[in-house]
């Protein structure tokens, strides 16, 4: 796509348009939305606009705008937020910033210098470095350490608000879809208990995050650590539900809100947290954006830097001189935040040989990487399930063909949870690694949790979410007695008896976990890699 540089700004009865050759003028829009506590601009598209002349007419970059579709495919009715300027730091902002700043030193050597010139007498010669000297330069060296650490503070994120401290009780809420409305339909007779497995009930769906929770209150109580916890049934999963929620259960008292939510009904919890000055933990997205502008957001699923770092390390410490293959399916929105985040870590650190291969292209993948030996092989393709279906079931095929010298195959998700028929023993051949929530039976810690559940409940967990409840129960209330309110400021170091590792970075507003666990398959079962 051509950029082209703006040629023109012009006011029209108030109204603000820009205009680049070859684009259509965009007349800047006055209505707003608030999205995750923040106010946008929201633009409708017209023919002719793009992302680069939209975000000029409303004076910010285009990587502040926020589109639900690709941005090199805008069509004409789309619509476009642009942030509203002086709210948040955003990265426009940040850089005029430092540019006022860095103008501000130069007016300031200006005028130094012109001083120096027009009166010689009043500078000082190299030669007469008195006390008098000494304490000018040091407090000039002061003002400079003050303006830089202003203009790098301008690039970070903002840190956390104040929050109020805890008392000796810790009031902590979990929303959830309990469905408890429906209790009465579980049937307890021996045939339908026989036919388990034929029978599904919403109400079981997570009931084992909340065991995990309750696991980790008992624990704590035995060290004197109490615990308020105020479960809330939020069976309909909407915004609607969760905003009565809020308002009829006291939720926005609390220290600490853990929202087991699907994503409109989670943005609303987040909204709410906010505007309570309430920490809110999402156990489950995987979505970096959800931290983006909000502070008091903590997500629990491994940021994608983290992971994308974790996978790169991994692939230099197994094959020093391997050559990375990123597959991927051409152009579809859902892939480019990773494609991007991967294009950047490897650019930057300049040690790893890599090719971008499109799916498209299947039929010349075989012969392409055997004409690369010692390959590693990312795969981010991602389309509709039943799509992924084929496209996995092909991958395998042609990989598993390869005899000797078979690539190393690497995902983000796991595909022995995403897809329940796949061929163990093609993964194994291919070495492959990818993040799991699997238990790791060498693991003395993952042996020791799944002894506990069972020797509680009767039964061992049959998804990992019974450990996430654990493992963010006891590091977010033992950090919170540890710390108090600081906490948030300052996470404390993972837990050696959590099942999975926990802690936290401010990368974003948001608190995001950066420490994923990469496993590799060894003997059709999952095993720590390096």
């Amino acid at each position: 796509m051509l950029i082209t540089p703006l040629a023109s700004w012009r006011g029209v009865g108030g109204e603000a348009l820009a205009q680049a050759p070859g684009t259509t003028p965009v007349k800047v829009s006055t209505e707003t939305q608030v999205m995750h506590g923040r106010k946008y601009y929201v633009h409708i598209v017209e023919k002719g606009q793009t992302v680069y002349s939209i975000s000029r007419a409303y004076k910010v970059e285009s990587y502040d705008a926020v589109t639900h579709v690709d941005i090199h495919f805008l069509h004409p009715g789309d619509t476009v937020w642009l942030p509203v300027r002086g709210q948040f730091s955003t990265n426009t902002e940040n850089l005029e910033a430092q540019k006022q700043e860095a103008l501000k030193k130069q007016r300031e050597e200006g005028d130094r210098r012109k001083a120096e010139k027009d009166n010689p007498g009043s500078v000082l010669s190299p030669y007469e470095n008195t006390r008098s000297d000494q304490s000018t330069q040091s407090a000039q060296n002061t003002q400079n350490t003050q303006s830089a650490q202003k203009v790098q503070n301008t690039s970070k994120p903002q840190k956390t608000p104040e929050v109020k401290k805890v008392g000796k009780v810790l009031r902590m809420a979990v929303m959830m879809p309990l469905h408890l409305d429906q209790i009465d339909d579980i049937s307890t007779t021996k045939f339908d208990i026989e036919q388990r497995g034929k029978k599904s009930y919403r109400q079981f769906e997570f009931i084992e995050f909340y065991e995990g929770i309750r696991m980790a209150l008992d624990e704590l109580s035995t060290k004197g650590i109490s615990v308020e916890l105020n479960v809330v049934d939020v069976s309909d999963n909407t915004a609607a539900a969760v905003a009565e929620a809020f308002a009829s259960h006291n939720v926005a008292q609390s220290d600490v809100v853990v929202a087991l939510l699907f994503r409109d009904a989670f943005d609303k919890a987040a909204e709410l947290a906010r505007q309570a000055g309430v920490h809110i933990i999402n156990p489950m997205a995987t979505r970096s954006e959800i931290c983006a502008e909000n502070p008091y957001m903590v997500k629990i699923q491994p940021s994608m830097e983290s992971q994308v770092r974790a996978m790169l390390n991994n692939m230099k410490a197994e094959r020093p001189d391997g050559h990375l293959y990123i597959l991927h399916g051409g152009t579809p929105s859902s892939e480019k935040p990773l494609l991007d985040e991967l294009k950047r870590q490897l650019k930057e650190r300049g040690d790893i040989r890599y090719t971008l291969f499109n799916w498209n292209q299947s039929g010349k993948l075989t012969s392409t990487l055997k004409a690369t030996p010692n390959c590693n092989v990312l795969s981010i393709y991602d389309h509709k399930v039943d799509q992924m279906r084929v496209y996995v079931s092909n991958l395998l095929n042609r990989l598993a063909a390869f005899k000797t010298d078979s690539p190393t195959l690497y995902t983000i998700s796991d595909w022995t949870r995403d897809y329940n028929d796949i061929d163990f023993s093609q993964l194994q051949l291919l070495g492959y690694h990818t993040f799991s929530m699997s238990w790791d039976m060498t693991n003395t810690v993952h042996i020791e949790f799944l002894k506990a559940f069972r020797s509680t409940y009767g039964s061992e967990p049959t998804s990992p979410l019974a450990a996430t409840g654990y493992d963010l129960t006891m590091y977010i209330v033992s950090g919170l007695q540890r710390r108090n309110s600081e906490f948030w400021n300052q996470p404390i170091e993972s837990m050696p008896a959590l099942v999975h590792p926990l802690h936290f970075s401010r990368s974003q507003a948001g608190l995001e976990n950066d420490q994923p666990q990469l496993f590799r398959m060894e003997s059709l079962r999952f095993v720590p890699a390096q």
